[in-house]
This record gives C-alpha cells, sequence and structure tokens, in this order.
C-alpha cells in the first residue's frame, strides 16, 4: 500500500472515529455549499410559501433515480412512506403507484397524467424521490456504505414546487491495524458492515428522517400558517 493511500485510508478512518460525535445542521437549499466540517451531517431544505397556504392531505412516492440496485432504491421508497405517514393523512407508496398508473394507463413523469392520477387517487400531492449516489466502498480495512438523497413535494393542479431536501447518509467500519493483534480485528469490523444486508434500510431511513424533520405535520391543518 502507498504511503498515499495510507494517509487517505487514515482519514477516512479518524473521520469514521468521531461521526458518532457528528451534529445535523440545517442550511437553506440555495445557501452556497462551503466544505462541510467533519463532525457534521449537512441537510439542505426549502420550505415554499405555497405550503402553507395550500398543503396537501396525500402524497405519492414517484422514484426519479440513477442506476441502482433494487434492494437501495426499494430500501428509500418503504422508508419516504414510512416517514410521509407522519406529515399527511394518507400517502401513496412507490410500489402502490406503480400498479394504479399501470392500471389507469399513465405516465406519472408526465404533468397531465398525473393529475389525472391525483383525480383518480384523491391524492394532490407527488413526493419526488431521486437517488443521487449511492456508495459502496470495500478496502479490506475499511467498509463505506453511503446514499445521497433528494426530495421534492409537488402540487398535482399546478405542478408546483412546495418542498424539497438533500442528505447523504453514511456507514462505515473498519480501522488501521497498528499491530498484527489489531489487523484481524479491523477486517472482521469492515466485512460486518460489508456484509450486512439490512445497512442500506438503516442508512436509507437516517437521510430520510433528517430530511422530514423539515417537513410540517399537516394531518390535523387544511391551512398552516
Amino acid at each position: 500500500m502507498t504511503n498515499y493511500r495510507i494517509i487517505g485510508l487514515f482519514s477516512i478512518v479518524v473521520a469514521a472515529s468521531l461521526s458518532g460525535c457528528a451534529r445535523t445542521t440545517y442550511t437553506g437549499m440555495h445557501e452556497k455549499e462551503q466544505a462541510t466540517p467533519m463532525l457534521e451531517r449537512r441537510v439542505a431544505f426549502q420550505m415554499k410559501q405555497a405550503f402553507f397556504h395550500n398543503p396537501p392531505s396525500c402524497a405519492t412516492i414517484v422514484s426519479n433515480s440513477i442506476k441502482a440496485p433494487a434492494i437501495i432504491r426499494r430500501a428509500v421508497e418503504e422508508s419516504v412512506e414510512r416517514h410521509l405517514a407522519t406529515k399527511f393523512k394518507r400517502a401513496i407508496g412507490g410500489a402502490a403507484a406503480r400498479n394504479i398508473a399501470a392500471r389507469i394507463a399513465v405516465d406519472l413523469k408526465h404533468p397531465g397524467d398525473r393529475r389525472v392520477f391525483a383525480r383518480q387517487t384523491k391524492c394532490g400531492g407527488f413526493i419526488e424521490v431521486r437517488l443521487d449516489t449511492v456508495e459502496d466502498d470495500y478496502m479490506v480495512l475499511w467498509t463505506n456504505r453511503a446514499v445521497g438523497i433528494s426530495l421534492r413535494l409537488i402540487r398535482a393542479t399546478d405542478e408546483k414546487l412546495l418542498w424539497q431536501a438533500r442528505h447523504k447518509a453514511g456507514r462505515g467500519d473498519g480501522g488501521l491495524p497498528f499491530s498484527p493483534l489489531s489487523l484481524p480485528v479491523s477486517i472482521a469490523r469492515a466485512a460486518r458492515v460489508k456484509g450486512d444486508p439490512e445497512i442500506f434500510h438503516s442508512i436509507a431511513d437516517d437521510a430520510v428522517r433528517r430530511m422530514m424533520r423539515t417537513l410540517p405535520d399537516t394531518r390535523h391543518a387544511t391551512t398552516l400558517h
């Protein structure tokens, strides 16, 4: 292993070892991007005034993701659906939305078809889910797995953006072996994260939960001020 790779791995391990002390900060979506401090998880979001005047009571999940394994796309959709249930009176999951769209012959990527879908289902909001990045790095001594997600809430009647958020969450484990005895420990810790089939569900839920904190609960209100 070259000196540069050792230094790079050391930096990753140090950052990860401090991640338990990390805090989550919330910034405006269009604020100038600055270098994220090591001990900070950043959530960018934007709340539109139109949301408060006429919030939807229902939201349908529409995925618009990069090419990613189905298990990760499904984990993100399921997490979004769970959290939408704490914000709206009704939520239509991604799989259910695709089935309904196929049955009534509409394309949820088309605004006109979305309006038809909204009328048929009496669900006036759409949550667009986009997987921006998927990281799955395994370096024997270190494993890093991460998901970057963007969410947008769109009103079906006029295609107005009501809310949006963006965040990247991840998990990593392993370490630099400072002695022969620590080598198998580092390998085992890295392998544990790499071999965990549920970890992307947990990572997705972390990301979605942090973003959803910026979206008001509309279940008991018709207008919000």
